[in-house]
């Protein structure tokens, strides 16, 4: 019996010392395997580019009253609304699936929310593009990219592309970041990996950015719809490093 028990006791530490380490390297697994995915997501919005001679994907939102008013134009990379689709249909008629004929690409694996929050049908997407991408398809407005030519400042290898969106945030197509010296958070990402989220960029890279504030961290405890919260004026560390990528409007 007391062999037994030592045998016993032995597993026990066994186990607590394995399954954490089992945990990360699970954490870890799902991580590099939503930065796969949305740069592969990025290669489609690279051959898009190339396709249409130098043109962005269209990013364009209908607004409408609530979280499931905005929404996505029939004409868009993707359409629809990420809250409230219960298929990947919206993301099949978006202008990159042809590209990638794989709905997984638009999602975190470590995404576990629910169409509307109800605890029943799994979201199908988790990704959002960056609003100043093509957000207004006249040529003549100058609060956003038109072209990939014009992105300058910054350049494509800091521009951002597609967000990893909290999935208390995110709905439509476009992820609206702020300019810089507006600390507000509009649209939220993610802090699924570690405090973290994935990202990409125009020059075809992805990376996963962990975020610094407590007030972020704060924010993404929240329960319900996120949007439009305050950041830390003058010193968010978070904010300020998504405004590094994006450009400052007017656009030149």
């Amino acid at each position: 019996m007391i062999e037994l028990l030592v045998v016993m006791a032995i597993i026990a530490l066994l186990a607590g010392l394995l399954l954490p380490a089992l945990a990360r390297a699970k954490a870890k697994g799902l991580q590099m395997a939503c930065v796969g995915n949305y740069r592969q997501l990025q290669l489609c919005w690279q051959m898009y580019v190339d396709d249409y001679q130098d043109a962005l994907p269209p990013n364009a939102t209908t607004q409408g009253s609530g979280r499931e008013g905005w929404r996505a134009t029939s004409e868009t990379w993707i359409n629809g609304n990420a809250w409230a689709d219960t298929t990947t249909s919206n993301i099949e008629h978006g202008v990159l699936f042809r590209y990638d004929q794989s709905a997984r690409i638009y999602k975190c694996p470590a995404d576990c929310s629910t169409v509307r929050d109800q605890g029943r049908i799994p979201r199908v997407r988790s990704v959002s593009m960056n609003f100043y991408l093509n957000d207004e398809p006249d040529p003549a407005v100058r609060t956003c990219w038109h072209r990939f030519s014009a992105i300058r400042a910054p350049p494509p290898a800091k521009a951002l592309v597609f967000v990893d969106e909290h999935e208390g945030s995110i709905e439509n197509a476009r992820c609206v970041i702020t300019q810089p010296g507006d600390w507000r958070w509009v649209d939220f990402p993610a802090t699924r990996h570690d405090n973290g989220a994935s990202l990409t960029f125009a020059d075809g890279h992805a990376e996963r950015w962990r975020w610094l504030e407590p007030n972020t961290l704060a924010i993404a405890r929240r329960k319900g719809y996120i949007n439009v919260v305050p950041g830390v004026p003058g010193t968010d560390r978070d904010l300020r490093r998504i405004h590094e990528a994006v450009p400052k409007a007017p656009i030149q």
